[in-house]
């Protein structure tokens, strides 16, 4: 994957930081570079700024990748609302399951809200996501795969850094 110039240069701010810890970054990372919230700005600063502050610490994506480009241990930058590379995550635990078996401990740590919260928002956000790319019309339910992928948040662009624990 092309890296923007504003990616290489947070990759290598994240580098530098991360050395500093013993974290070596090599020349395949990232591995994902995405924002939460489909195409709404709002809710991808919003969702970035959970994560950051340690409420957010899982995502589910569906359909799931496939091929998977990443798995547990790779790193991967969080966008903002415009865009701008925001924070560096690390896949801790990836596991494909049905909608339905998502553990209640993995949907409140989308911070969302409660679990009949986080269920009925992922339903509405997939099926809008699906007529807003002009897809055929697959519901998304109960019994769609998803992934659930728990994350650690390990670096921040200097200026979101105040909103960090």
């Amino acid at each position: 994957m092309a890296l923007s110039p504003d990616i290489v240069e947070f990759m290598a701010s994240a580098s530098a930081n991360l050395a500093s810890r013993h974290i070596i970054l090599d020349s395949s990372q990232p591995r994902d570079i995405f924002h939460f919230g489909g195409t709404s700005s709002q809710l991808a600063d919003s969702r970035l700024s959970l994560a950051i502050q340690g409420k957010k610490t899982a995502t589910t994506s569906w359909p799931v990748p496939n091929p998977l480009r990443w798995g547990v241990g790779d790193y991967s930058v969080i966008l903002d609302g415009n865009g701008k590379p925001g924070a560096l995550m690390q896949t801790i635990e990836l596991k494909v399951c049905k909608f339905r078996d998502v553990a209640d401990d993995f949907a409140l740590a989308e911070a969302e809200g409660s679990v009949d919260e986080y269920k009925q928002g992922h339903r509405e956000f997939y099926t809008e996501q699906r007529l807003r790319d002009g897809k055929p019309p697959e519901e998304f339910g109960d019994e769609s795969e998803v992934l659930c992928e728990r994350f650690v948040i390990v670096f921040v662009r200097e200026d979101l850094r105040p909103h960090a624990l």
